[in-house]
């Protein structure tokens, strides 16, 4: 990491500027009073044995007290040492996810959740370590370094002149080494990230692993992720024995200065018992810090290796990039599709040359084979994706044009996979929208045609819903999905198969919400269901992603030659 890097992140010590002045302030007090404190014995023991002898009593009390005012200093310091470590990584957690909520759906495509939870939460642990102890250990570790050799040096120039090379050869020895394990971290962290990633994916399909059988596969994986990051953590574990075997010989050179030099100045008369004492306790004093700095070069080891990785993902581009336009027009708004090619990736296109126009507070029904192109038209809506030639129009705007907010909050997106979160039915209806008060809701779940759905709720708006929405069957799912598109008053409404899974009696209290929902709105219905396709105005018939069919719905199903006219005729209510 470069110092550009640390500048950015330490950029978020910015706002807490009073917390860190009182950290400093803090720790600068503790530091002299351990540095001053020796003093006092010094005076102590020279009193005792000296032979006319002196009040000890006043020392006692006062170096007991510097004792107790030094501890506690100490602690507020570790106190708000981990306040500012947690607040700091905090914000920059927040922007992390911020930051990954802006990217694009290929960039998703290409990371796990559990990756991602890694790489949001697991590499910021190490950082908020460092934030919390780098000023409390770190550089409170320095300036009792240098507060020791200054107290020494003007008390004894000669054994301040032994100690400084010690000190100065000390910590460059650690500043060295320092950077020795960095990548071995930085790969133990990735390692972390794909085996968590593992975890997510196989934990979530726990019922399909086990319907199917695929334990065995399944656990062979796992080993397999763990063992690498078993050997890629050892790894990064042995290089961190660098650091610590340089503070071992460094403890033993101090240890014989602390020894060998008071009791030569002892012996050439040049210093008395007092005197050698200090000497002793402030050449052991040096070992504090440097221990304290050997410890924090592990923390620093891997606060850069999460550091990298955070920055990286932080450096990561949406390929969708916001217009400057951030508004569209209210009520039911145009769709166009110009000549439209797209898709996914380096992949082949999967539309070729769409065409479409679904006029203001009409309905257009979309039918078509699996894998024809039917959801990629619901995710350009909403630009989701964008087209790789051609436009879509919403409004008469390109959506190219607008911000996503402006967008997605004038076109509504309800699909067959609705997330449910661990919250009350009114936060999962409202996403956690403070403004929208309980008198809407209830107003638009009576809209909807939902009262008796919401009558057999047992605590109301207050119900919990269990993570996943267990406890809700696949139709009260959906029915939440609608409700938050209806709060949401969206000028285009579109369904990409949100009835596919529905019992029968669930369907017929969701067609009814359906109905509601799109009065008065553009709607763009996509659907295996001939009975959802009965509300639509006109009919668009996908082929390997080309409009192969469209008209009014009336003319194409009197028509028996039309392709949705044959599929009426099948007496199948589903799309083969």
């Amino acid at each position: 990491m470069g110092l550009d890097d640390w500048r950015r992140l330490l950029a978020y010590l910015r706002p807490y500027r009073r917390l860190v002045f009182g950290l400093g302030t803090t720790l600068f007090a503790s530091i002299a009073l351990q540095v001053l404190t020796p003093q006092i014995v010094k005076v102590f023991l020279d009193r005792a044995l000296s032979p006319t002898g002196g009040p000890t009593f006043t020392l006692t009390v006062l170096y007991v007290g510097a004792v107790l005012l030094q501890q506690g200093c100490r602690v507020t310091a570790a106190w708000l040492g981990e306040v500012l470590g947690w607040l700091t990584t905090n914000e920059l957690r927040a922007d992390l996810l911020a930051h990954c909520l802006s990217l694009d759906a290929e960039f998703h495509v290409r990371r796990s959740p559990g990756e991602l939870i890694e790489r949001v939460d697991g590499d910021l642990n190490g950082l908020s370590l460092f934030f919390a102890e780098f000023l409390l250990n770190v550089l409170g570790s320095v300036l009792l370094l240098v507060g020791v050799l200054i107290v020494v040096t003007i008390q004894q120039p000669v054994a301040g002149a032994v100690l400084f090379p010690v000190a100065v050869l000390s910590l460059a020895a650690l500043v060295a080494v320092r950077r020795v394990a960095a990548g071995a971290w930085e790969r133990s962290r990735e390692d972390s990230a794909v085996l968590f990633g593992f975890l997510e994916e196989r934990l979530a399909g726990t019922q399909d692993i086990r319907s199917s059988g695929a334990e065995a596969h399944t656990l062979r994986g796992f080993y397999g992720r763990a063992r690498d990051r078993l050997w890629s953590t050892s790894r990064a574990r042995v290089f961190d024995a660098i650091p610590w075997t340089a503070n071992g010989w460094i403890v033993a050179l101090a240890t014989a200065v602390s020894f060998v030099v008071p009791t030569m100045l002892v012996r050439r008369g040049t210093l008395a018992v007092g005197g050698a004492f200090v000497l002793y306790f402030y050449a052991r004093l040096l070992l504090q810090p440097l221990a304290n700095v050997s410890h924090q070069v592990e923390q620093l080891q891997q606060a850069i290796a999460g550091g990298r990785r955070v920055l990286s993902l932080l450096a990561e581009t949406s390929a969708i990039v916001d217009g400057e336009r951030d508004t569209l027009d209210d009520g039911p708004l145009r769709v166009r599709f110009q000549h439209v090619r797209f898709g996914y990736g380096s992949d082949p296109d999967v539309l070729h040359d769409v065409d479409l126009d679904v006029p203001p507070g009409t309905v257009m029904g979309v039918v078509g084979r699996t894998g024809s192109g039917k959801s990629s038209l619901a995710r350009l809506t909403v630009r989701l994706h964008d087209v790789r030639s051609g436009q879509v129009e919403v409004g008469g705007v390109d959506v190219r044009s607008l911000t996503r907010e402006a967008l997605r909050g004038r076109v509504a997106l309800v699909t067959q996979e609705v997330h449910v979160l661990r919250a009350s039915v009114r936060d999962n209806l409202t996403l956690f929208d403070p403004s929208v008060d309980d008198t809407r809701i209830l107003a638009a779940v009576e809209a909807l045609g939902l009262g008796p759905w919401f009558a057999a709720l047992p605590d109301g708006l207050d119900t919990v819903v269990r993570e996943g929405g267990a406890g809700l069957s696949a139709g009260e799912a959906q029915l939440l999905s609608f409700g938050r598109a209806f709060l949401a008053d969206p000028g285009v409404v579109v369904l990409d198969e949100a009835s596919s899974r529905l019992d029968p009696a669930t369907e017929v209290v969701l067609e009814t919400a359906i109905d509601r929902l799109l009065a008065g709105r553009t709607g763009i219905v996509i659907a295996h269901r001939m009975a959802t396709l009965s509300r639509c105005d006109t009919i668009c018939v996908l082929d390997a992603g080309r409009v192969v069919e469209l008209g009014d719905r009336t003319e194409l199903a009197d028509d028996q030659d039309s392709r949705f006219g044959r599929l009426l005729r099948t007496g199948l209510d589903v799309v083969p």
